[in-house]
């Protein structure tokens, strides 16, 4: 039986993956070289590359575990496996959670000698929690009482990382949510009726839920020349650093060039760090490799049923939208709200996140 789950594999799916994933560590490599001989970004890229590959080992072994899980069997386990992602994040705003160095989010954990982000494991357990609630009700999801059950089940996650501070995240589940729900049935006359109340709800998270710093953020994609020294500041380095980079950029592995200097280049702006050294040719194929992963598990999730499609469709809504957002915020076209892009950006919990993930969808 073992022996027939494990036939049973999504050979584009996994060529994607481990394309992006070849690519993160490439750049990681790119980092740790230049990095010996230039700061061209904040905080140390020292032991990037081990980092990520010690993630990338056990973001694999996981994946294999969860690939040999029946996904109804594994739907049993929501509970307990939804509640300890919970746990773990609420954990963060506890004297134990922690804010690295360049950001202002308190989302990590210390363990050790190392830290994790709680809420890239909770995307996981939260995918399988709410598969399982929307198939217990699926018959009757359109209902007022099991949709306002569910919407209060969405918006916890939501309140959650929001208390983090971590913004880019909260958006991800919602994102993940209202693609689970329409999997799920969700009946479009609600889903319409729920976005022509999205201008009063934005209005509402302005006024009363957004900082001065966020609502800065967002005036700057107005007007960049409100503050190009400040809030401005990163988003126009990353730019800049994109149009250094030419055709084929300065290489990936060449210590001549001076690098522009763009803050969390091995992180959230990693894009830009791949434009510097590898030019447009760099980009382009970066972006074609994570909406082509988008797109078969997209596919993959059209051609399953039940709580396959359901859990499916919310791993696809996850991957594009983390890859949407965070290069839309590189180029300017949205603003800096933290959110890494999948397999490449730096990130040990995301990248082994990322890959149980995978192994869910597989």
């Amino acid at each position: 039986m073992l022996y027939n789950k494990t036939k049973q594999v999504d050979l584009p799916l996994i060529i994607l993956a481990a394309f992006c994933c070849a690519l993160g560590l490439t750049l990681a490599s790119s980092m740790e070289y230049i990095g010996a001989a230039e700061s061209f970004t904040s905080g140390s890229v020292k032991g990037l590359f081990f980092t990520q590959l010690t993630a990338l080992l056990i973001g694999v072994i996981g994946c294999a575990v969860i690939k040999t899980m029946d996904t109804i069997r594994l739907m049993r386990y929501a509970l307990p496996i939804e509640l300890t992602g919970f746990f773990m994040t609420a954990l963060t705003l506890t004297p134990m959670g922690i804010s690295p160095a360049g950001s202002d989010d308190k989302a990590w954990l210390r363990l050790g000698g190392f830290s994790i982000q709680p809420a890239e494991i909770l995307k996981l357990c939260f995918l399988i929690g709410f598969t399982a609630h929307i198939e217990r009700v699926r018959e009757r999801l359109n209902s007022p009482l099991a949709l306002l059950l569910l919407l209060m089940h969405a918006a916890a996650p939501v309140v959650l990382i929001w208390l983090q501070g971590d913004q880019g995240t909260a958006l991800i589940f919602i994102a993940v949510s209202l693609a689970m729900l329409i999997a799920g049935g969700l009946d479009f006359r609600l889903l319409i009726s729920g976005l022509m109340l999205s201008p009063l709800l934005i209005w509402f998270a302005w006024r009363f839920l957004m900082q001065e710093h966020q609502r800065s953020r967002l005036m700057i994609l107005l007007d960049p020349s409100q503050d190009p020294l400040g809030a401005g500041f990163q988003q126009a380095q990353a730019q800049l650093a994109i149009a250094r980079g030419g055709l084929w950029g300065n290489g990936l592995f060449s210590r001549e060039a001076e690098l522009v200097y763009v803050s969390q280049s091995q992180n959230d702006f990693v894009f830009s760090y791949a434009g510097q050294v590898g030019g447009l040719v760099l980009c382009a194929a970066t972006v074609i490799l994570q909406f082509a992963l988008v797109l078969r598990i997209a596919v993959t999730a059209g051609r399953s049923a039940g709580a396959r499609k359901i859990a499916g469709a919310g791993a696809a809504a996850m991957f594009f939208t983390h890859t949407f957002i965070n290069i839309s915020m590189v180029l300017g076209f949205m603003p800096v709200v933290g959110v890494p892009l999948p397999f490449i950006s730096a990130g040990g919990t995301a990248m082994t996140a990322m890959l149980w993930v995978l192994g869910l969808v597989i």
